[in-house]
């Protein structure tokens, strides 16, 4: 697949994210992992936040 975009109106850092974006997309659908595995992300997101939640909102509040 050829995309076409003119550089003119992005920023450089811009596409290079969105090429990497791309390249992941690419390489979740490869892998075959199908809608549960967003049942076990937010399961890690939310283990990581009980452990974490305090420690983030102190540095937060620290750096604003």
């Amino acid at each position: 697949m050829i995309l076409k975009l003119n550089k003119k109106g992005f920023d450089e850092n811009y596409l290079i994210s969105l090429v990497k974006r791309l390249q992941m997309e690419s390489l979740a659908q490869k892998s075959g992992f199908n809608s549960s595995i967003l049942s076990v992300a937010e399961q890690i997101n939310q283990e990581w936040w009980t452990r974490m939640e305090k420690n983030f909102l102190i540095k937060l509040r620290d750096e604003i």
